[in-house]
């Protein structure tokens, strides 16, 4: 019910011109919803512009990475490129997280150690609490201390103090703005409308394109998949912030690990294999796509809402849909098997592998803007 529920809302919210009267009504109930969202957005917005809500100064550089719409921009694997390039800087970074999806309560740090993630200084033997997001990058960026928790204003203390951090990294912090930053990184999908979507929850949009005039970097990702509408896209976005650096990225599949025995695959296994898909992301698209210019062959597609806690008979059902489309494989994202690899592991793979597609961001242009404005960071 849930996903059918998501189903609906995302179509409603990605199209312009309502198709039937039913579509027609439920947008007019969504639009007025969205008039009373815009104008909370706004007068926020106008609180912290004019230093009517104050924000927190921290003795540390904060670096912002956030989007103006829900989910499926990129923002992990911009962090994690980001908390690299800082590192190999020689700063000492953390990543701050709101863990979205975890039920774990209060602050607590994540790092991966000896093969073992370690949550405040102990192994977890069952990290189901953690978000998957959190989980995933305290697992790629060995050393880097992830810092979970809603108030990213405290966590980031703790990176200051605990771990004597000189740079933080805020993931999905756009609109978080109760932390003063040096430096806010937006990302906008390739496919994003000249005049953007409409507010929640009549659309997409967390906040107007008008907003971008925060940013001091603005990153068109998945680029590489819709080159006919970059240039006009760019076009449009340096007219709202003629002052921002404009980039734009493409995620590149980097790995297939079979999720079960850990063992790598060649990229190129995937070429002619028919196989069926499951994700729980903010694109199921791009994921479907990414799979395909790899020559696979896309049986199906399991797309749940982005973070959906998967359940028992969530896997039952994928495996019996292997069983009876005799797909040779089935291929998931790395977020996603976070949350489905214990499930695995208690009920038994499936007929076919389950293989891990792992993805990374690549700048295809503006690379150097990017960090020429990281190295001012540190010039006083």
């Amino acid at each position: 019910m849930g996903q059918a529920l998501h189903d609906a809302w995302w179509r409603l919210a990605t199209q312009h011109q309502p198709a039937t009267l039913p579509d027609a009504l439920a947008c007019r109930a969504l639009h007025a919803a969205s008039v009373a969202y815009g104008g909370i957005v706004a007068l926020r917005n106008r609180a912290y512009d004019r230093g009517w809500l104050r924000q927190a100064e921290l003795p540390c550089r904060v670096v912002s990475v956030g989007n103006l719409t829900v989910g499926g921009t990129g923002k992990t694997a911009c962090v994690e490129l980001l908390a690299r390039k800082l590192t190999a800087m020689g700063r000492r970074v953390a990543v701050l997280s709101r863990g979205y999806g975890g039920s774990r309560r209060g602050v607590s740090w994540l790092r991966w150690d000896d093969g073992r993630l370690i949550a405040d200084g102990r192994p977890l033997s069952h990290p189901d609490g953690v978000a998957d997001e959190p989980r995933l990058l305290a697992m790629r960026l060995r050393g880097v201390p992830v810092i979970v928790g809603g108030r990213r204003d405290r966590t980031a203390w703790v990176a200051c103090r605990e771990f004597g951090c000189d740079t933080v990294v805020l993931d999905d912090g756009f609109q978080h703005r109760r932390l003063r930053r040096d430096c806010e990184i937006v990302l906008i999908h390739s496919r994003m409308p000249l005049g953007g979507w409409a507010l929640l929850p009549r659309g997409p949009m967390r906040e107007p394109l008008s907003s971008l005039k925060r940013s001091h970097v603005i990153v068109i990702t998945r680029a590489d998949g819709a080159l006919g509408q970059v240039g006009a896209l760019g076009e449009r976005l340096r007219s709202l912030n003629p002052e921002a650096a404009l980039l734009t990225a493409a995620h590149q599949p980097t790995s297939l690990i079979d999720g079960l025995t850990g063992e790598p695959e060649p990229l190129r296994r995937l070429d002619g294999r028919r196989v069926g898909l499951v994700s729980s992301i903010g694109d199921p698209a791009g994921f479907d796509a990414t799979t395909r210019r790899l020559q696979a062959v896309v049986s199906w597609h399991r797309a749940f809402p982005d973070h959906h806690p998967y359940r028992p008979a969530d896997w039952q059902a994928l495996c019996d849909q292997v069983r009876a489309s005799q797909v040779e494989a089935l291929v998931t994202t790395e977020k996603d098997w976070v949350r489905l690899k214990p499930l695995a592991l208690a009920r038994g793979g499936c007929e076919a592998p389950v293989w891990i597609l792992g993805v990374r961001m690549q700048m295809l242009s503006g690379e150097e803007a990017l960090d020429a404005r990281l190295a001012r960071l540190y010039v006083r």
